[in-house]
């Protein structure tokens, strides 16, 4: 399987983090972390499939990817092709008027939110280039000609930077009182703009932390308690809700 990742131009870079293009010339299963913003995907080659225990999912061409509470595995075929845009946290919001948490741990058909038809041309426009670097650059296209002029909600984007710079490791409660806010209307505004609640982006961004703190070396108790974890069971338990596994066996198999 080849991975390449693609930064977007200066005016598309605050709402997307990178396309990523993944190929794979023989069939392979993956377990894919969550992450904190969207996936848009646009498959040009092959198939895939979404594995939830014994039933296999075969996904659309063209995809919106909520986030996520929990891994999810994917099996590509051989010959598999396809770009991704991963939105940054509130960087879906800019390009899509529906509220964002009604695709929340799902994934969705693209013709679903935006024309069927200009779906199917930028379909065609990216299996059409010969490089990754030209399936960007249509995407790129595609998306700058569907950015919304509003300006991003001002709590939300706060309330986001806030619980990354604490690597998910605040209260919510505290955070609205620190904003000048209820905690209901952020909870409320933050599930539109983000696609998910504060709560469940914040273990989320706790998890994800965790696991970069287990690739150094940690141990346990250290990972918890650096992660910001109230003890070693606290961390356990999150770990597995979302990694699905504990963390002793999600290490050993190298999933992250």
């Amino acid at each position: 399987m080849e991975v390449t990742r693609i930064r977007p131009g200066p005016r598309l870079a605050p709402f997307v983090d990178q396309f990523m293009i993944v190929e794979s010339r023989e069939e392979a299963t993956r377990m894919l972390l969550p992450e904190r913003g969207l996936l848009l995907g646009i498959r040009y080659a092959g198939a895939a499939t979404q594995l939830e225990g014994a039933r296999e999912i075969r996904l659309g061409h063209s995809t919106l990817t909520g986030i996520l509470a929990t891994v999810r595995h994917m099996r590509t075929h051989a010959g598999g092709g396809i770009i991704v845009a991963h939105f940054r946290t509130t960087g879906a919001a800019a390009f899509f008027r529906a509220p964002l948490f009604e695709i929340f741990g799902a994934t969705v058909p693209l013709e679903g939110l935006w024309p069927r038809a200009g779906v199917a041309r930028l379909a065609d426009r990216i299996a059409a280039e010969r490089d990754h670097a030209g399936r960007a650059a249509r995407l790129e296209e595609f998306l700058l000609a569907r950015l919304q002029p509003d300006p991003p909600d001002p709590f939300v984007a706060a309330a986001v930077r806030a619980l990354e710079e604490s690597h998910g490791a605040v209260r919510i409660a505290q955070l609205a009182r620190t904003l000048g806010i209820s905690q209901d209307p952020l909870e409320k505004r933050f599930r539109r703009a983000v696609g998910a609640s504060p709560k469940q982006l914040a273990s989320l961004i706790r998890v994800r932390h965790a696991i970069e703190i287990g690739r150094r070396g940690a141990t346990w108790s250290q990972v918890a308690h650096e992660a910001g974890y109230f003890d070693q069971s606290h961390f356990n338990r999150e770990f597995r809700a979302i990694a699905g596994a504990p963390p002793t066996l999600f290490f050993r198999g190298e999933h992250c």
